[in-house]
């Protein structure tokens, strides 16, 4: 074997290997209710930056006097990130769907939930007990179309427009040539 094949055979097992290792995250996502006086673990969920598991879930307990259930989770800094919700979204016949929002770095920054009626979702392979999870990678966003930029002078100033030039003064050069073609046909003619 060559030397480059086998570098490149090497290179490709390496990257594969990384790609392999990469670290897996877990979070546990919560559901607090308003009327509740602490939170209850809702979700286990493994993430890396390519694809999300449900490790467990557990259907909430919810009064009937509740309206909003707050999902969410505490960042290793110790601050709460979630949204809240309808506590009909809970419903069994509701197919519930984590939303995981991760940053650049991989790393989850925000929940989002969403809830529909079983007919009208896709079935997801990362489903469990009714409850699926998606990861939702930042985008960039739109960047402006910018104009030229502005020509300035040596003393910093705009460089003073050029005045338009009429129509005879930009084709004079066509009519004028046009004239002499004209004259030159019509006086071989009179022969």
């Amino acid at each position: 074997m060559k030397a480059h094949t086998v570098i490149s055979i090497l290179l490709t097992f390496l990257c594969s290997l990384s790609a392999a290792l990469e670290t897996e995250h877990t979070v546990d996502i919560l559901a607090w209710p308003l009327s509740a006086p602490k939170r209850a673990i809702l979700a286990k969920i493994t993430y890396n930056s390519t694809a999300a598991t449900v490790k467990s879930y557990t259907q909430p307990t919810i009064s009937s006097s509740d309206d909003i259930v707050r999902i969410g989770y505490y960042h290793p800094s110790g601050s709460w990130s979630g949204i809240a919700t309808a506590a009909s979204n809970f419903a069994p016949e509701k197919s519930k769907k984590l939303l995981l929002h991760l940053n650049s770095d991989g790393k989850l920054y925000h929940v989002g939930f969403r809830a529909s009626d079983y007919g009208t979702s896709s079935a997801a392979s990362n489903t469990k007990d009714g409850l699926s999870v998606e990861l939702v990678k930042v985008r960039p966003g739109p960047t402006p179309h910018l104009n030229k930029p502005v020509v300035v002078n040596a003393d910093g100033s705009v460089p003073s427009k050029e005045p338009e030039k009429s129509f005879l003064q930009k084709y004079w050069y066509f009519i004028a040539g046009f004239l002499v073609l004209q004259v030159v046909m019509s006086s071989g003619k009179g022969e």
